[in-house]
């Protein structure tokens, strides 16, 4: 008798494991249909950060539909998708389940156009990238004058002769956007780096090169704050030097 029970034994454990294996794949069976099922489909696409780029443009790019699973969706290739349009330099998801996607997108800032022939326009952000390349311009920006480049690749850094050109393009580019005066700049002539001149409505500020440039813009922003009718009255301001007084002048 005691040689048959121990002969026994090792039936049991293995029967013992055998539903333990079968309970296992039931269950992880039962929790991947759930997370597959439409219980976890997408149902909202919440959009922030657009200005320039239509949601239109997001969600044909985003490839979501109320079939996308939100657990399963790869948000990697999502956002190469949406990036593939140059105006937008990154993108953000966070997934609140069971079915609401939120999509940040962080735009570059549109800053200025180069015609680079009679009625077509390089589209430039803040850094000198090349964004586009359109007959029209979108919205009231400043025309780089005297701005020489020797080629160009759509969604790469202008390559230009001139680094020193380049640098002031790109500095009081992202200081004009930084003071909001980006949207009143008519014109900016960068033929020579150290007379910069900024064509704001009818008033041309000579700025000089880049020594105390951030300076310079806020007194800039000062002087169209407290000008009557600053948008059509013609002057001349010389703002080569940052001096307790200097020289503006009201022309006819």
């Amino acid at each position: 008798m005691p040689q048959k029970s121990r002969n026994r034994e090792p039936v049991k454990k293995h029967s013992l494991k055998f539903w333990i294996a079968v309970v296992t794949v039931v269950l992880v069976s039962a929790a991947l249909l759930f997370l597959a099922s439409p219980f976890f489909s997408v149902r909202e696409v919440i959009i922030t950060g657009d200005d320039r780029v239509s949601q239109a443009d997001i969600r044909a790019r985003l490839g979501v539909n109320n079939a996308t699973n939100l657990l399963f969706l790869n948000t990697g290739n999502a956002r190469s998708r949406i990036m593939e349009n140059l105006f937008i330099g990154d993108v953000f998801f966070q997934k609140d389940l069971p079915g609401r996607l939120y999509v940040h997108v962080h735009e570059r800032r549109l800053s200025a156009y180069v015609e680079h022939m009679p009625g077509r326009y390089l589209f430039l952000d803040d850094m000198g990238r090349v964004l586009d390349e359109r007959s029209y311009r979108i919205e009231p920006l400043p025309v780089l004058e005297g701005f020489h480049f020797t080629r160009f690749q759509i969604g790469e850094i202008l390559e230009v002769p001139d680094d020193a050109s380049f640098a002031v393009v790109v500095r009081y580019a992202q200081l004009l956007n930084h003071h909001g005066l980006i949207g009143r700049v008519s014109s900016m002539n960068v033929s020579d780096p150290e007379n910069v001149r900024i064509n704001i409505y009818n008033i041309e500020f000579n700025v000089g090169g880049l020594h105390r440039a951030d300076e310079k813009v806020s007194t800039i922003v000062e002087i169209i704050d407290v000008l009557p009718n600053a948008e059509v009255i013609r002057a001349f301001g010389d703002l080569r030097e940052i001096r307790p007084e200097f020289f503006f002048e009201i022309l006819q």
